[in-house]
Parts: structure tokens; C-alpha cells; sequence
């Protein structure tokens, strides 16, 4: 562990997983912002490996203005496990996270954040949502960004409408006794829908608001890495659908996927469409959806 020495009375612990990502243009904005004072911070590197890196964090976090922490794992623990503990390394009662590629929009970012917390009586979950105001696609990534757009990056007024369903813990603040009393599921296992499992469990139990505070998602994949993601995920899917069944057969992807099914092996063309960036963005878009669906046909059943 590495502290910066710094000493105070934290409303809120900010709190940042890493996983081969910079975290430096996230440190750096966090300094700037109005109410940093009122807020301390830990980084948890979940088994880089990258002793550069390492040493970058270090310097950002003994130039923070606030009490900050560095924590590095020997190796990589997951997603799950690595919010976990930041949550038993956290010393406010409230929690914001913030994943290492995440960059808030405005200088009153944690001003809006603390003012909810005035506002809420009693522990509850407030999320303040995606962006892409701070990015410029390229020819590589458009893709993600296309996808981002139409699925992420939408107003509290909708997100409001089906709170669990939009807790993406990118950029959420929460109270530590709905940490302590819903933990993220280790059995996620690599990317997906850990966030939404976990975030339908805490509308089961706790308060749940959407509103408009937004962080830009900085790391947007390559075409190439997102189309691998969509396609390897669908065990931690079938995980989601056997937790929540009567939840996800509503979802738009269940069903797609269960129509899909007898299309399966077809997917590696849907694929192929996805990837040719001469295509219409719109049928890209589309084919990679298709193609999402059809991989996890594979672990749906058809009932």
C-alpha cells in the first residue's frame, strides 16, 4: 500500500478499480474539482503488473489534495472482487465509484454528488451515468462508440423508468450499508453483467435514483476487442438469466436470443458484418447485436 500521508474528514471515499488502464487523467481531473476537500480516495490496480505504471499512480496520489491510497494485487482478482475490496478500504460511509477510464464531465461533478447525499434520509444508490462528451471516435473504435451511444449513454429520465436494469457501476455513489448487505457476485467471471446483477439486487432492498451527473468513458475498444467481448460473454449472461429469470425474460436480448437460436451458426457472418467498417453504422450495429444474441443462444435455454 502506498499513502500520500494526507489526514481529514471524508463525506465520500472515491473509489477506483484498474486493470492495465491509466488511471492519471482521472487523478488528475478528480484534483481539479470543486469539494475534493470533502473527499478521499483509493485506487485498487487489480494485478497489472506494470511497474511504470505503478509509479505514475504513486506521484498522482502524493500529489492528490486529499487523503489517497494506492493499492497494487499480485495478480489479477476480477471486477467483482476488486469492488469488493475497495468497499473494506473505504473510510466514508458513502461510496463513489468511478472506473480508472471514467473522466467527469463538469467541475461540479462531486458538488452534485454531495448534494444528493444531503438530500437522501436513509442509505440508497445514486447513479449518475455515461458520456461520450470528452471522446472522438476513430476509425477503430466507432463501433463502441456507436453502441455506447445508443444503449449507455441515456438521460436519468429513462434510466429512472427501469433502475436496476441501468446501474452501470462505472460511476455510481453508494451508501456503505448496501455494500455491506449486497456484495458484487465473484461468480462473474471476466467482462459483463456483474454491474446488473448486482444492481437488480439492490432494488430489492434500498432505494435506487438515476440522475444526470455524467463521467466520459474514456476507454473505448477497438472494434476487434469489443465484437471478442460481446461474443465470450454469454456464461456470465446465462448466470444473470438464471438469478433473475422472471427480470431478464423481459429484456430485448433474452428474447432475441432465444429467437436466434436455431440461427446460432451463423454467427461468425454477423460477425464478419460488424467488424467491415464499410458498412452503414446502423447495420453494423445491428449485426453486432445479432451476433451478441446468437452467442448466447448457446447457454439459453428456448422455454
Amino acid at each position: 500500500m502506498f499513502s500520500n500521508g494526507k489526514s481529514g474528514t471524508a463525506t465520500l471515499t472515491i473509489c477506483v478499480p484498474s486493470y492495465k488502464d491509466s488511471a492519471i487523467p482521472l487523478l488528475n481531473s478528480l484534483a481539479s474539482l470543486n469539494n475534493i476537500d470533502n473527499c478521499s480516495l483509493v485506487l485498487f490496480d487489480d494485478g497489472s503488473d506494470d511497474q511504470a505504471a505503478t509509479q505514475k499512480h504513486m506521484e498522482a496520489i502524493a500529489a492528490f489534495p486529499s487523503p489517497a491510497r494506492l493499492i497494487t494485487s499480485a495478480r489479477n482478482l476480477g471486477r467483482s472482487h476488486a469492488r469488493n475490496r475497495l468497499v473494506a478500504l473505504a473510510e466514508a460511509e458513502w461510496i463513489l465509484l468511478l472506473d480508472a477510464d471514467m473522466l467527469p464531465d463538469d467541475v461540479d461533478f462531486l458538488t452534485r454528488y454531495l448534494k444528493a447525499i444531503s438530500r437522501e434520509g436513509q442509505p440508497a444508490l445514486i447513479a449518475g451515468g455515461f458520456s461520450l462528451a470528452q471522446v472522438s471516435p476513430d476509425f477503430i473504435n466507432r463501433l463502441h462508440a456507436i453502441q455506447a451511444a445508443a444503449s449507455d449513454c441515456v438521460p436519468a429520465s429513462v434510466r429512472n423508468t427501469d433502475p436496476g436494469r441501468y446501474v452501470f457501476t462505472s460511476n455510481i455513489l453508494v451508501h456503505r450499508d448496501i455494500l455491506n448487505r449486497v456484495s458484487f457476485d465473484d461468480g462473474f467471471v471476466g467482462w459483463g453483467w456483474e454491474d446488473v446483477d448486482w444492481g437488480i439486487r439492490v432494488t430489492k432492498e434500498f432505494s435506487v435514483h438515476h440522475i444526470d451527473n455524467t463521467a466520459t468513458h474514456l476507454g473505448l475498444e477497438t472494434d476487434r476487442v469489443l465484437v471478442n467481448k460481446f461474443g465470450t460473454s454469454g456464461q456470465n449472461y446465462a448466470r444473470l438469466v438464471e438469478k433473475h429469470p422472471s427480470l431478464t425474460a423481459t429484456l430485448p436480448l433474452t428474447r432475441a436470443a432465444k429467437a436466434l437460436k436455431p440461427l446460432r451458426f451463423s454467427a461468425p457472418l454477423f460477425r464478419r458484418i460488424a467488424l467491415m467498417k464499410l458498412f452503414p453504422n446502423r447495420l453494423r450495429l445491428l449485426a453486432l447485436k445479432a451476433y451478441r444474441a446468437m452467442e448466447y443462444s448457446r447457454y439459453i435455454g428456448v422455454s
